[in-house]
Formats: C-alpha cells, sequence, structure tokens
C-alpha cells in the first residue's frame, strides 16, 4: 500500500483513539480519501488507455495484414476484439460510479453510491475479468487453423506456446491492478464507514 494510504489509515486511527474529546478533523480525512478515489481512477484511465492501444493495434492488423478469410477466424478475432471493448466500456462505466460518489455527502447518499460502485468492480474484478480472459483466449487459438495455412508448423507451436506466456504475464498485470485497487477500495470504504458512524 502506498504511504499516502499509510498517512490516511495513522490519521484516521490518532483521531479515533482521541479520548479527550477534541474534534476529529473529517474534512482532511475526506481530502485524503478523494485523493485515494482519485489514485483508483488514474488506475483505470491507464488500463483503459492500454486496452484501447490493443484493440487499435489488433483491429489494424485484422484490416491490414491478416485478412481473415475463415469463419472460425471471424468469430476468433470478434471474440478478441469484442473482449477488449466490452473491458474499456466496463472502466468507463466505472469511472462514471465513482464520480457519483461524494464523501462529504450525507451517509446514506454517500454509502449507497459507495456501495454500488464498490459491488460492481468486485464483479469486474473476478468473475467478468476472468470471462473475458478466457474469450479472448479462446479467440486467439480459434486464429490458428487459419494461420496454420501460411505458417509452418514450427512457427505455429512457438506462436501457440508463446500466447501462454503473454497470458500468465497479462494475469499478473492484471492481478496486480485489482489487488493495488481492492486495497485503495477498501481503504476508502472503510473509512467512509467509520466516519459515517460518527
Amino acid at each position: 500500500m502506498s504511504d499516502q494510504t499509510d498517512k490516511l489509515k495513522n490519521m484516521w486511527q490518532d483521531a479515533r483513539s482521541n479520548d479527550y474529546g477534541q474534534s476529529v478533523d473529517t474534512g482532511n480525512i475526506i481530502t485524503m480519501a478523494k485523493q485515494q478515489m482519485k489514485k483508483s481512477i488514474h488506475l483505470q484511465l491507464r488500463t483503459i488507455l492500454i486496452l484501447l492501444i490493443t484493440l487499435m493495434c489488433l483491429a489494424a492488423f485484422f484490416v491490414n495484414v491478416a485478412k481473415l478469410k475463415e469463419t472460425i477466424s471471424h468469430i476468433g478475432s470478434g471474440l478478441m476484439l469484442g473482449g477488449l471493448a466490452v473491458r474499456i466500456m466496463i472502466e468507463c462505466i466505472s469511472i462514471y460510479l465513482s464520480n457519483k460518489i461524494n464523501l462529504s455527502e450525507t451517509a446514506l447518499k454517500s454509502n449507497n453510491a459507495s456501495l454500488a460502485y464498490f459491488q460492481f468492480r468486485k464483479k469486474i474484478n473476478g468473475p467478468v475479468t476472468i470471462s473475458i480472459v478466457l474469450l479472448y483466449s479462446i479467440g486467439f487459438y480459434m486464429l490458428s487453423p487459419e494461420f496454420s495455412l501460411y505458417f509452418s508448423e514450427t512457427v505455429m507451436i512457438m506462436m501457440d506456446l508463446s500466447y501462454i506466456l503473454i497470458a500468465v504475464i497479462f494475469t499478473w498485470f492484471i492481478r496486480m491492478t485489482i489487488k493495488k485497487e481492492t486495497n485503495i477500495s477498501n481503504e476508502i470504504l472503510r473509512i467512509q464507514n467509520d466516519l459515517n458512524s460518527y
């Protein structure tokens, strides 16, 4: 977790353990929680940029270089491009939902917006992401029969095996991003719940 998240945690714990009846500096805590939310949005924007570049490169490859003829190849390329497009749309929806959260609003309003956002992200970071990666991988291997008409068996084996390595690296990157985002989200939700209990 980042230094800022640790600072936010320490600040909040200091405020909670204050036994002298002094008021909690909720404004400063809310400001720091908002900064954490911005950090989460920046992660999502970075993901959108990476996915958009990948989508454009793949689309250009399928249109200009590998002009596919077989139906199975068209389905495969559709799964790959469609998976990326769906994930981009999901990230855009996430940013929209996160912008609806106002940590300084009333507890009920703020909690409802936060819960909608965090539940949405939980679904996205779990089964939806796994499904998209699986469909993308299936789509990639659906291109193999047509590519095998143009490439030698050795090249095809290398291509198919190299995808496994790329998929492992990609999955690791996704897991790290999800872990980072989940830590930020959990911290924001915990602080918000604590603030609302005052």
